[in-house]
């Protein structure tokens, strides 16, 4: 005599079994479903800039340009839903004195999104063609924040005759944090397309999500502004963001930032936010000894988004740094 339970369970493992396939088939439709198209608030860049486009090897680059004078380059951090706008509180104040240009990197903001596997070294090459194609023989002094300053002093490091001086507040290549910290589920995901997808535009990239990633950056959280949480979500789920982050989350953009600092031969100085984060003061100090004429300073009460959460405090900061009668350590 057969046994009825043996049957039950054979019909109960048909059945998740097929539950699981329409799971899959549901995530695969909507990751693979064309994303409607999100327009930019007309925030991301001040009213008086032009808004500019060139071209690089990675692909078209939009970049917004203002003044006269040597240029001053701002770039942005490479992260969910960067873009300019990190800078558009702070880059205005110096386009009396200076030309100032504020790029989309590529991959984020209103640049160009290709499905491309970029690494670190992709940026730098990027970088370099654009500060080519944007400022010819004349040599950029650049702020750059986050990863986006990371990717500076790569190119730095390659090419010290293409910039006149760095300003870098905490600069990272994840290395230096441990790139193990981020989940292994994340890094699992983001190596299967279809998957990642469904999972950023359902998850990692709604406004919800946005609001408490920007949040952990912030030393006070009631000073990130609806704009801001706006302009962020808004370039997130901009068509083909997600492939930045698919190789960030991969770790395609990591690499040993300290051992780039120790070979440059471009002035550098170090910003950084006096509370605890990633990157710690504890790795701003070791970069600093990597390069012995390497200038620190610490700012008070200040996280991650600085530019963001406090632009005045960090425009002072640059004022003094760009003071044209200060004397720069080589």
């Amino acid at each position: 005599m057969k046994n009825p339970f043996r049957r039950d369970n054979k019909l109960k493992a048909v059945g998740l079994g097929a539950s699981i396939l329409g799971a899959l088939a549901f995530a695969l439709k909507y990751a693979l479903a064309p994303v409607r198209k999100v327009f930019l608030p007309e925030t991301i860049s001040p009213a008086v800039f032009t808004t500019k486009v060139t071209y690089t090897s990675l692909g078209h680059v939009i970049y917004h340009e203002a003044g006269s004078g040597q240029p001053l380059l701002f770039v942005h951090s490479a992260c969910l839903g960067g873009s300019s706008f990190e800078w558009s509180k702070v880059y205005p104040e110096f386009a009396g004195r200076h030309r100032v240009l504020a790029p989309d990197l590529i991959g984020f903001g209103e640049s160009q999104r290709p499905a491309e596997r970029f690494s670190a070294a992709d940026y730098a090459r990027m970088l370099a063609d654009f500060i080519r194609a944007t400022c010819g023989d004349e040599k950029p002094i650049v702020v750059a924040s986050g990863l986006g300053a990371g990717f500076c002093v790569y190119l730095a490091s390659q090419h010290p005759e293409m910039l006149s001086r760095l300003i870098l507040y905490m600069p990272t290549g994840r290395r230096e944090f441990g790139f193990g910290r981020l989940r292994r589920s994340v890094r699992w995901a983001a190596r299967i397309e279809p998957l990642h997808r469904f999972l950023y535009r359902n998850y990692q990239s709604t406004r919800s999500a946005v609001r408490n990633w920007l949040a952990a950056g912030f030393v006070d959280p009631m000073r990130l502004t609806d704009e801001t949480v706006e302009v962020f979500a808004t370039c997130a789920q901009q068509s083909g963001a997600e492939y930045a982050i698919r190789n960030l989350h991969t770790g395609r953009f990591t690499f040993n930032l300290e051992a780039r600092m120790a070979t440059l031969q471009t002035p550098v100085t170090l910003l950084w936010g006096s509370e605890p984060g990633r990157p710690s003061l504890e790795t701003g100090e070791r970069l600093r000894q990597a390069l012995p004429a390497t200038q620190m300073i610490v700012i008070p009460r200040l996280g991650a988004f600085a530019a963001m959460e406090d632009p005045a405090a960090l425009t002072a900061v640059l004022n003094d740094q760009l003071d044209p009668t200060l004397r720069v350590v080589t």
